[in-house]
């Protein structure tokens, strides 16, 4: 059974190159690139915000490979997401993979039940009311809610965060504690690892995990859900800067800048088949 551990963290360039070493054959291997938006493509912030240039360089070289299939996830809506990129050839999953739209112009969409829906919203409406301040800001992922608080002073910090975990608790929602945050979760079968299912199944069919190289790249505590379904089918890597973390990915990632490195050894595999 798959646990989270300490995994090796990825320093320079050629430790990319090292990590992918022998995994994809180009001419052969059909891949599925998954990509987490917010904190691992392009830095989280709470407006949507742009990709490193050589982030959006390898993607869009990427996404116009026939052998890729490609899809960006996001907590974010849909359409803010997809409006946002606008990239051809890209699967856009919002909400963790509850919203989905091929570059068929196939769609899909998974419905929450009502009433979880408006325990969310006035979770989401009571965090905002009340503990967003000084720096604090709340990220509505729709299905899940997190609570930021990294650019809070000390002197406010422990007051908000006991507050804002009162708030998620009293209103029936799993507590996950995160380094500056606090996430929501509801106590419902839906994660990104069952997203990140579904859409390779509806793309691939039954036999996805067979026929398959598959690449996963998130940041957040929601990615380990999806990291934990691929263990040991694929190439998972977390994005975080702390030295202490434990995932069930198989390697760590310590900043968005890097994650544009892991896609220039994707890419270079590509390059070199057109050279040789």
């Amino acid at each position: 059974m798959a646990e989270q551990k300490k995994a090796p963290l990825l320093k320079k360039e050629e430790d990319y190159v090292k990590a992918l070493e022998g995994f994809i054959t180009p001419e052969t291997d059909q891949v599925a690139l998954l990509l987490d938006y917010d904190g691992t493509l392009a830095p989280l912030t709470e407006e949507l915000s742009i990709m490193p240039k050589d982030t959006e360089i390898n993607i869009k070289k990427l996404a116009a490979n026939d052998k890729i299939f490609m899809v960006v996830f996001s907590g974010r809506e849909l359409s803010e997401i997809k409006n946002h990129l606008k990239f051809p050839n890209v699967t856009y999953a919002g909400n963790h993979g509850l919203e989905v739209e091929y570059p068929s112009g196939k769609k899909f969409k998974i419905e929450m039940p009502e009433e979880l829906l408006e325990k969310h919203n006035k979770l989401v409406a009571e965090l905002k009311e009340k503990v967003v301040c000084s720096g604090a800001w709340v990220e509505d992922k729709k299905i899940s809610v997190t609570y930021h608080y990294k650019g809070v002073t000390d002197k406010l910090k422990s007051k908000l965060i006991a507050d804002a975990k009162g708030l998620i608790q009293s209103h029936g929602f799993q507590l996950i504690e995160t380094p500056y945050a606090l996430e929501g979760k509801p106590r419902v079968n839906w994660d990104k690892g069952e997203g990140a299912k579904m859409i390779l199944e509806k793309q691939f069919d039954a036999d996805w995990a067979k026929n398959l190289k598959i690449i996963y790249v998130g940041d957040d505590t929601t990615d380990e859900d999806a990291i934990k379904v691929l263990h040991g089918i694929g190439k998972t890597f977390r994005v975080s800067e702390l030295p202490t973390l434990k995932t069930y990915a198989n390697y760590q990632i310590k900043t968005v800048e890097e994650v544009g490195w892991l896609l220039k050894a994707v890419q270079g595999y590509y390059e070199k088949k057109k050279k040789a």
